[in-house]
């Protein structure tokens, strides 16, 4: 799962019969924070066609710089995801 510098907590997670797909629920350990992420796979390939949705916004500052990802063009402190809605994988996108 890409890493996006924020701590989550998992707080459920069921298989979805009509998508053939197991999704998992995560909010921010934030203790104010209302941000939350689903995120679906396939059961025999969870690494393929994987996606992410994220609900919400932050209700915190950005994460620290130690936990910041290190990747090619991701600035130290900084978020690389936008929040609102964001969907990775091979799949159709809601319109």
């Amino acid at each position: 799962m890409p890493e996006d510098g924020y701590e989550w907590k998992k707080y459920g997670q069921k298989y979805i019969k009509n998508i053939q797909k197991i999704r998992s629920y995560f909010r921010c350990r934030h203790k104010l924070c209302g941000a939350k992420k689903k995120v679906e796979w396939h059961p025999s390939d969870p690494s393929s066609d994987l996606r992410i949705v994220y609900d919400g916004a932050h209700q915190h500052g950005s994460p620290p710089a130690a936990a910041s990802p290190a990747g090619p063009g991701a600035a130290a402190g900084s978020n690389r995801y936008e929040l609102g809605a964001q969907y990775f994988g091979g799949g159709a996108r809601p319109q």
